[in-house]
């Protein structure tokens, strides 16, 4: 069976319903093109972060919680490169990871690394706030987001902030029970099963170049 392709108006439609999830704190699953890594994070804003979306987030991923962070915010918080040799496979920008320091123990519990994820987007959080290394892995999004780089770093960032919110995004990839990478069928059958809004990295480029250039408009 053929399979039928989003219309641009489609696409603008299924970004609008994922800023409007991010808004209200729900997880959206976002996909990137099978040419490129072929794989989908659950997301949720960082604010929204607590122990019952982290224990959401850790059933259904592998595990390596992300903190995606605005450029900016992460020259804030001092976060350096993880490696200034980044031979990783899609340059993916991992700053040191972090815990935060206030009430922790050793920062792996989910409750603990709900809250260092909440403390990325505090404003009121602070460099010293954080030990590093730690187990939330924050990751440094490109200025201009998916206009930028088309990954899920900046889909995240971008997700954050056009519903109004700090940018810094919970983010983990989606595996199956066997713990293989879910693909775009595993994802689709995830999102019908927990009522979650679906999109594509694209979707969000084709929302952001609309909203940008009005031209583009369908």
């Amino acid at each position: 069976m053929a399979t039928t392709l989003p219309t641009p108006t489609d696409r603008l439609q299924q970004a609008r319903r994922a800023i409007e999830a991010f808004r209200r704190g729900a997880f959206v699953v976002v996909f990137d093109d099978e040419s490129r890594e072929n794989e989908g994070d659950l997301m949720v804003a960082a604010e929204y972060t607590d122990e019952a979306a982290m224990r959401y987030l850790l059933d259904h991923s592998s595990g390596v919680v992300c903190a995606a962070v605005p450029y900016e915010r992460c020259d804030e918080l001092g976060l350096p490169q993880m490696t200034d040799d980044n031979r990783g496979l899609h340059g993916t920008a991992f700053t040191v990871s972090v815990d935060l320091i206030t009430g922790g123990t050793t920062g792996i519990p989910v409750d603990e690394r709900a809250r260092t994820v909440q403390a990325l987007a505090d404003p009121a959080a602070k460099a010293d706030h954080f030990a590093r290394p730690g187990h939330i892995f924050p990751v440094r999004a490109a200025r201009g987001g998916v206009l930028e780089r088309d990954g899920h770093t900046e889909a995240a960032v971008d997700l954050s902030r056009l519903a109004g919110l700090s940018g810094v995004t919970t983010m983990c990839e989606v595996v199956r029970p066997d713990w293989t990478m879910a693909r775009l069928d595993d994802l689709r059958d995830l999102a019908e099963r927990d009522s979650l809004v679906l999109i594509s990295v694209g979707d969000l480029v084709a929302y952001r170049q609309a909203a940008e250039d009005p031209a583009r408009t369908p």
